[in-house]
């Protein structure tokens, strides 16, 4: 394979002063993907005037209904 190429901090400065004067230059990749945690990314405006109704309280869980229909036929 390569062999590592091991130089102290002035070395690395002069180098890099070389290759800007030899007209050198560093061009910044776009900004990849963002992967830390954003927990807040959506923001619910809330209004007290029209409350979010869950549509879903009066339904039977889906488990209990799968719950009886296992029951049913293995019976």
């Amino acid at each position: 394979m390569s062999e590592s190429i091991r130089m102290t901090r002035s070395e690395v400065n002069e180098a890099m002063a070389r290759f800007f004067a030899d007209g050198g230059k560093v061009t910044k990749l776009p900004d990849g993907p963002d992967f830390r945690f954003q927990p807040y990314g959506v923001r619910v405006k809330e209004n007290m005037t029209e409350p979010k109704i869950d549509l879903t309280a009066l339904e039977d869980p889906a488990n209990k209904k799968q719950e009886k229909v296992v029951e049913a036929d293995s019976a």
